[in-house]
């Protein structure tokens, strides 16, 4: 079965795709030379783009198409349906994501992202250690333009924990902007393109990784911390409690709350009434604090590193390869 699988150029949904590409040969799949000699084709991106890649691919109007995409909210974006009109299947990362997109598909099914833990360079280590020396630092991953990331509650949380234990860092690779950051006390910005080796570095020196998000449709970051055994604080609500649980990481309590006009008329997904999570900064200030007293609890990091086990890519490419299958004849039973 020859696949032709578009990617995106935005960098979460790149490295997504990219994983389920390297999946193919275990799905009993190869990629297409070029979409001409494909069976089925995989549309990676935004489903706002699907119209002009399909306007730009006409021999996708002769195959299968399954569009691969993501929402962070409970409520369809209404951009979202003409893309979705056009592919014979839609999938998505996690449940939560699939319970909003079959508001506008009847044929939407979930695939799982690959967690996998990358193996640093003694180089790796090094440069890490040149980052933030020998203190204890919590660290995360998040675009500082985007305001579902909730970069603020981040930054007001972690100075009140560094106001009782002067000694921790936080460390803050942002993919998208560089928001400055270096004039905040204990506060380490990383910005540009880092390798998966230290990227792995800063995972496993980390007390913990931690996303007090508003939704995530999946959340590469906090699958990727745990599949190195790091503590994750993360609200506890949308796609990434596929894989959290209070077992294996620290679900954040939140309450909903509307998404606001800030959200709205920065991207046009979102209207001012949809509603995402705000989460509740004082149980996240007792958990790194805790963190910080007590250090990781060993039971809950081995419970993490199962993580990737559960969606290894072996794993990953079994439901890959049903869905392909299926993907294949789904335009005889429709």
């Amino acid at each position: 079965m020859k696949v032709w699988w578009h990617l995106s150029g935005y960098i979460s949904h790149r490295r997504a795709g990219e994983a389920y590409r390297r999946c193919l040969p275990l799905a009993g799949a190869c990629m297409a030379a070029s979409i001409e000699e494909a069976d089925l084709a995989v549309v990676h991106e935004d489903p706002v783009f699907w119209p002009k890649i399909f306007a730009a691919q006409p021999a996708l109007g002769r195959m299968p198409v399954a569009g691969y995409a993501v929402w962070e909210g409970e409520r369809l974006p209404e951009v979202y349906r003409p893309g979705l009109a056009l592919v014979d299947e839609v999938w998505t990362a996690s449940s939560f994501s699939a319970r909003a997109l079959e508001q506008g598909h009847p044929r939407v099914r979930v695939l799982p992202h690959v967690a996998e833990a990358a193996t640093p360079e003694a180089d790796d280590l090094r440069w890490a250690a040149g980052v933030v020396g020998q203190e204890r630092y919590f660290f995360s991953i998040l675009d500082a333009v985007n305001p579902r990331k909730n970069l603020e509650a981040l930054l007001r949380v972690f100075a009140r924990v560094h106001g009782v234990a002067r000694d921790v860092r936080l460390v803050v690779k942002q993919y998208r902007g560089n928001a400055c950051l270096g004039g905040l006390p204990g506060v380490v910005s990383l910005s540009g393109d880092l390798s998966e080796g230290r990227l792995a570095a800063l995972h496993r020196g980390a007390l913990a990784y931690v996303a007090p998000h508003c939704g995530e449709a999946w959340g590469l970051g906090l699958s990727e911390a745990m599949s190195h055994g790091v503590p994750v604080l993360a609200t506890g609500w949308s796609g990434n409690m596929d894989f959290m649980d209070e077992g294996n990481s620290v679900p954040l309590h939140y309450t909903l709350e509307p998404v606001g006009n800030r959200m709205a008329n920065l991207l046009p997904h979102f209207t001012s009434d949809m509603l995402w999570a705000r989460v509740d900064e004082s149980h996240l200030e007792r958990e790194m604090l805790r963190l910080v007293r007590r250090g990781p609890n060993p039971a809950m990091c081995a419970r993490a590193r199962a993580v990737s086990e559960r969606f290894s890519p072996a794993r990953v490419a079994r439901i890959l390869g049903v869905l392909l299958r299926e993907l294949s004849y789904s335009r005889n039973i429709r």
